[in-house]
């Protein structure tokens, strides 16, 4: 189906479910989640290209994510960085026709004009670069715009949510990010401790992305944000990224769960600093029964029903996180 929205999302583990399909996991469960998504031109999880070719505009952030627990034996998570990037090089080029590799907005808005699909790159986790702030050029010359100091475990850089979420930035940490400011690179603070992200707004100099985050006064997970946060987040000229994961919905976890979240942020001025960030590919259960890109439609009907103009839906879908890069 042809739908006439645009969709500019902050963050998928696609590349990392491509990249893991075909792990002989003891768990047939978890080998048939990596497995139905073998590659970005058709897959049996929740992005695709055949489906990205639905929306009058799509560009997608692709994490670049392992989980310390997946590293085959005998490999490091620098060396999966490597695999995981030259994975994501491969399916830029298999998929020339339909999707373009980019680095800034103008690129962007290029490849969209083409009919392409765009693609730019983050990482979920700094183990990836061996949390070395020397191979923050590697990040750079890979393109990598945004990236999470951590992911659910702590390292040399901070706490994070899942755990010592009392510690904040380490003295090293806060010269990682005064590096990857240097470089233009975003620092993403979704799987920061709270202690970490205000040490974030306390610090940084450019606009503060969560890139894939919702309400904690709505769902009250640690993953979610605090209302003060996401008012740090809209002053520093930043954006939050709406997450589609059950799990970070609520009890209601429907389309209906996850406009509350979208409302909640309007009622904190949020109108330029919300976007869209649906963690998928990441998990396995999305709100409201979704299957993946082709149910996005959904969210954009549900708000539309709900009086919202074009204007601020194209806001959310595409305008403020264009307005970044």
């Amino acid at each position: 189906m042809i739908h006439t929205i645009p969709y500019f999302d902050a963050h998928c583990d696609t590349i990392h479910r491509c990249h893991t399909a075909g792990t002989l996991f003891r768990d047939p469960e978890l080998r048939a989640f990596y497995d139905i998504a073998g590659n970005l031109r058709r897959s049996g999880g929740h992005i695709d290209l055949e489906r990205a070719g639905g929306f009058a505009r799509y560009a997608q952030f692709f994490a670049l994510y392992q989980s310390p627990q997946l590293v085959p034996e005998g490999s490091s998570m620098p060396e999966q960085g490597v695999l995981l990037h030259q994975r994501f090089l491969r399916e830029m080029e298999e998929n020339r026709e339909r999707i373009l590799p980019c680095r800034t907005g103008a690129e962007v808005d290029e490849a969209v004009g083409q009919g392409k699909a765009a693609a730019l790159l983050s990482i979920e986790g700094a183990e990836l670069l061996d949390c070395d702030i020397r191979r923050l050029d590697t990040a750079y010359d890979w393109g990598v715009r945004l990236l999470n100091p951590v992911w659910n475990y702590a390292n040399r850089l901070s706490g994070s949510n899942a755990q010592q979420p009392e510690q904040g930035l380490t003295a090293y940490g806060r010269d990682f990010l005064r590096r990857m400011e240097e470089l233009s690179i975003y620092i993403d603070v979704s799987h920061l401790s709270d202690a970490g992200f205000w040490d974030v707004v306390r610090l940084s100099r450019r606009p503060v992305v969560a890139s894939h985050s919702n309400s904690r006064a709505v769902c009250p997970h640690r993953r979610n944000l605090t209302d003060d946060m996401f008012r740090a987040i809209r002053d520093s000229g930043g954006v939050a990224g709406l997450n589609y994961y059950q799990h970070f919905v609520g009890e209601d976890p429907t389309i209906e769960g996850l406009v509350r979240h979208v409302e909640h942020f309007l009622e904190l001025d949020g109108e330029r600093s919300l976007c869209l960030g649906g963690d998928m590919d990441g998990c396995e259960l999305l709100a409201g029964g979704m299957r993946g890109l082709e149910d996005v439609p959904l969210l954009w009907q549900a708000l539309a029903d709900r009086g919202y103009p074009q204007s601020l839906l194209e806001d959310l879908f595409w305008n403020n996180l264009r307005r970044l890069i």
